[in-house]
This record gives structure tokens, C-alpha cells and sequence, in this order.
């Protein structure tokens, strides 16, 4: 795994941590230096500005593209967007819109991912974006992750995503469902464990 991936799942990490949904996001430029970095924050209550808390749109991918200014859409073009989980409905029109012209995510989510509206949309059409994921590894530790999450909220939709994400990676949601009724992901949050130490303890059962 790349350095900026384990970036994107450390940005995922803390989202965990801090009770919100672990979704990490990178703009990268064309160079390959990550400029920005966004986690979801849905549940947090305060962010340092631009950063969106507190709301429902508070997603990764909205996270990184707030803090890009008008005149940047040009330079947008240039990079790729890179996320932990393939992008919905919402961030998937927002990247559109911001310039970007390359995505790349780590998760498939087959229950909300909207990567196909590039393919649907005339007007995203044209816009030729390029998607590609998901990414091995990756995916295994996103939706670990993720599935430790929707355990925890316990949403009227647990047993929908569950069953999306098991088509993908039915070890990973295995895996997320014993690491949360165990208490494993929760603790290592606690005790402030790298994304190092998670990603390794995933490569270790998988």
C-alpha cells in the first residue's frame, strides 16, 4: 500500500475516533503531493474552519473540497481525488463541479457509491472524468472499518450495507463485526493505536 493510501485511511482512522464515519479523503496535485486532506465529521460538533461539522453533509470529500478556492478549478484538473470509500450521490456532484477529472477510492460501496452517474449524467459525461477502484487492501481496512460503524450507530440501513459491502469483502465484514462486538477497534481508538497498528492487525486476519 502507497503512502498517500495509508494517508486516506489515517484521515479514516480518525473519523472512527471520533464517532463520525470513517471515510478519509486526499486532494493530491499532479506532482503527487497531497495539498489537502478531509475526514468525515458528521458526528463532531466543532471543526477548525473551513471544515464542515455537525451536519449531514459533512463528508470526507466535501471536507477537502471546501478548502479549494474558485481559482483553483484549473489546477483541480491537474490531480486526483483520492477516498477511502467509492464517493455518493452528494460528493460525487460535488467533485464534479470542483474540476476535478480523476477519482480514485478505495471501497466499493455498491449501496450508495455513485461512480456510475459518470457514465448516466450527459452533463457529468462530458465532463470525462476517470474513476478507478477499488484497491486491494484498501478496501479490506475501509470496510472494516466501516462495518465496526454501522454496528455502532445501528441504523435503520445496517443490514442493507452490510450485505453490499459483504459482496465485495465478506471477510472485512466479518472481521468489522467481531472487532465491534469485541471492543478491539473501539480501544485502539481510546489508546490513540497509528493507523499503522490497524491496518496491520486487518493484513494479520485477512
Amino acid at each position: 500500500m502507497n503512502s498517500i493510501w495509508i494517508e486516506c485511511l489515517r484521515e479514516a482512522w480518525a473519523a472512527y475516533g471520533e464517532g463520525s464515519v470513517p471515510v478519509g479523503a486526499l486532494w493530491v496535485d499532479a506532482s503527487g503531493q497531497i495539498v489537502v486532506r478531509g475526514r468525515n465529521r458528521i458526528h463532531e460538533e466543532t471543526a477548525p474552519p473551513p471544515y464542515l461539522p455537525h451536519t449531514r453533509i459533512a463528508h470526507a470529500e466535501i471536507n477537502v473540497l471546501v478548502q479549494v478556492p474558485p481559482d483553483h478549478y484549473e489546477a483541480m484538473r491537474e490531480g486526483t481525488l483520492y477516498t477511502s470509500l467509492e464517493p455518493c450521490p452528494l460528493c460525487m456532484g460535488a467533485i464534479v463541479m470542483s474540476g476535478v477529472r480523476e477519482v480514485r477510492f478505495g471501497a466499493r460501496d455498491r449501496e450508495a457509491g455513485s461512480t456510475m452517474l459518470l457514465d448516466t449524467i450527459p452533463y457529468m459525461k462530458r465532463k470525462n472524468i476517470r474513476s478507478l477502484g477499488p484497491t486491494a487492501v484498501v478496501e479490506s481496512v475501509s470496510l472494516t472499518l466501516m462495518t465496526a460503524h454501522l454496528f455502532r450507530i445501528n441504523g435503520r440501513r445496517l443490514n442493507d450495507f452490510l450485505i453490499s459491502f459483504r459482496q465485495d469483502d465478506p471477510c472485512a465484514v466479518d472481521l468489522g463485526t467481531e472487532w465491534f462486538h469485541t471492543g478491539y477497534l473501539d480501544q485502539a481508538a481510546r489508546r490513540g493505536q497509528p493507523v499503522e497498528a490497524v491496518i496491520n492487525a486487518v493484513l494479520g486476519r485477512l
